[in-house]
């Protein structure tokens, strides 16, 4: 992601705070996390697509005063990161109370989520999931110096280095995100050592419009063949009760499908294929690598 030759760090969100709060939020980590790298990204192509994205979305560039503070003092619901300092956070409240704007207990009640710095938590991938604006401290502030409304496109949150190391830009993955869910219509199947927890993959799941399947009855697995909307997340831990999807035909992936794609508003299906040297396939026949590692025929 690299505009002409401006370096990373005018893409930075100024950050006031030195330390952070003794009680976070833990990083959502799939089996993958700590191989996930793109380097060669460009931020030309990303900051011309944001543009594409978002300009038909804008808001007017004169709208009425009166307008603008109704909508903040009617509709803002703000939750906040947990890894920002204590004073920040603190001091933050005071605005939310000032303009009477509402502080959510939930990504799921919130209309804004507001941190420093890009850290892949529950809230933050919830967030972006559902296309709501991830931004910093300085919105409440910039709302604070002129009593009024303010356009939060301006304050979306920027992580140079984080955005690197994923391969993304935040204001072309929220525009995404609101444009075309991810899962949309999609049943996923979570096997229970998932991680980073199935509670957590399931939220996530719902934020971008999938659908969990808690249960399969027999006759679903009595079936040759999984529908075609099917997911299957799952871990190296979870082989043998990944085995049955497999034989119908099922692929099965890390949940580093969903929670990179979330990130970067892809879905890389080849990069988080789970169990590919287990699985062989012809036109009618489908062959599974046992314990003792011999391809055994399972269907056709």
């Amino acid at each position: 992601n690299e505009a002409g030759r401006i370096s990373d760090s005018a893409f930075d969100t100024p950050v006031k705070s030195k330390a952070a709060s003794k009680i976070v939020s833990p990083i959502c980590m799939g089996d993958e996390y700590h191989r996930l790298s793109c380097k060669d990204s460009r931020k030309s192509k990303t900051t011309r697509e944001y543009r594409s994205l978002t300009s038909p979305l804008a808001e007017p560039i004169l709208e009425k005063r009166s307008t603008r503070k109704r909508r903040d003092l009617g509709s803002i619901r703000v939750l906040f990161s947990q890894h920002l300092d204590e004073d920040v956070t603190t001091h933050q409240k005071k605005i939310l109370a000032k303009f009477a704007i509402s502080e959510a207990s939930s990504m799921t009640e919130a209309t804004h989520f507001i941190a420093n710095t890009f850290m892949r938590t529950r809230n933050m991938l919830e967030a972006i999931a559902s296309g709501k604006p991830v931004v910093t401290t300085q919105w409440l502030e910039s709302i604070d110096q002129v009593n009024i409304y303010v356009d939060e496109e301006l304050y979306i949150l920027r992580d140079s280095k984080k955005e690197k190391e994923f391969g993304f830009n935040m204001g072309v993955s929220l525009a995404r995100a609101r444009q075309s869910p991810l899962l949309q219509g999609r049943r996923v199947f979570i096997t229970p050592n998932t991680k980073p927890g199935l509670n957590t993959i399931t939220t996530l799941v719902k934020a971008v419009q999938g659908r969990p399947v808690e249960r399969l009855g027999r006759s679903a697995l009595s079936e040759d063949k999984v529908q075609e909307n099917f997911l299957v997340l799952s871990c190296e831990e979870d082989r043998d009760i990944s085995i049955p999807f497999l034989e119908r035909g099922a692929e099965v992936y890390s949940s580093e499908l969903l929670l990179n794609g979330i990130v970067t508003q892809k879905l890389e299906y080849d990069r988080y294929r789970l169990f590919a040297d287990n699985v062989r396939k012809t036109r009618s026949t489908i062959w599974i690598k046992d314990g003792k590692g011999k391809f055994q025929r399972r269907r056709g």
